[in-house]
């Protein structure tokens, strides 16, 4: 693996620890997911229609489905610690 990708894990890891800790506290997570709200879902009106998604889109995507991952196992880990 190159040293950026390692480091890439070593920080997604740190995320979802703090996350996981903030999971644990109900009215400081919904206030954080309303800030991430737009971030966790593609907007109606930003959808691509294209059979194969433009560059744009499927960057957007991929961010999305790289934030779902670490705020759904950030929400496992804090209710399993909660």
């Amino acid at each position: 693996m190159e040293k950026f990708e390692l480091q890439l894990i070593a920080h997604r890891k740190i995320l979802t620890a703090l996350l996981a800790v903030a999971a644990s506290d109900a009215d400081w997570w919904r206030k954080l997911m309303v800030h991430l709200r737009d971030d966790l879902s593609v907007q109606d009106h930003e959808e691509d229609p294209g059979i194969v998604p433009g560059a744009d889109f499927a960057l957007q995507n991929a961010v999305t489905e790289e934030l779902l991952g670490i705020v759904s196992r950030a929400e496992v880990r804090g209710r399993d610690t909660g």
